[in-house]
């Protein structure tokens, strides 16, 4: 090949004129003014060969960049990933440990999610601090008590006689039973 600097004259080990296909006989590749020309040529392409393969080295490390870049913008970064789904996990424990706190303090424990900052009560490690959780459900009663639950150990609200229109005053006793109450209302 004509274009092939290994097929040149004179470019043996430490110039050995060897495989030359000049016009000269071979062992006298290399010498004289054309000769010079030649081996100017042979240290140009080897210089250009070294830049080329230094270059496409480059190339090659640019590309592993940016198809890790790439890799990671479009999901598929397994570590991406993963502390994507660690975080999204750690925010639904903290939503069902504050359901579960709010469920017998407030009247509908779905205002515990929308009124508290989810994220600030998960912990950086993953841990979920319960005490936390609570302490943040009882200060939400404190500062809005119309969310507390009705008190179940409380008494019961007395409505006293609900009985509509007046009446006349009898000094017949009260009836023991409901049922009683109805047979004296339709006389029966």
């Amino acid at each position: 090949m004509a274009d092939d600097p290994q097929n040149t004259p004179g470019n043996g080990p430490e110039g050995d004129p060897g495989t030359g296909t000049g016009n000269g006989p071979a062992g006298t590749a290399g010498k004289g003014a054309e000769g010079g020309d030649q081996a100017d040529a042979v240290k140009t392409a080897e210089t250009a060969r070294a830049a080329a393969e230094q270059r496409a080295s480059e190339a090659e490390a640019e590309a592993a960049r940016l198809r890790r870049s790439n890799a990671a913008q479009r999901g598929t970064d397994l570590e991406a990933l993963r502390t994507e789904i660690r975080g999204e996990f750690r925010d639904q424990l903290v939503r069902a440990e504050l359901r579960a706190a709010a469920a017998g303090r407030l009247r509908d424990p779905a205002d515990a999610l929308a009124l508290l900052d989810v994220a600030a009560l998960a912990g950086s490690t993953g841990d979920i601090d319960a005490a936390a959780v609570a302490a943040a459900v009882e200060q939400l009663v404190k500062d809005k008590p119309y969310l507390a639950a009705a008190d179940p150990s409380a008494p019961a609200p007395v409505w006293g006689d609900v009985g509509a229109g007046p009446r006349e005053s009898t000094d017949e006793p009260e009836p023991a039973t409901p049922l009683d109450r109805l047979r004296r209302a339709y006389g029966k």
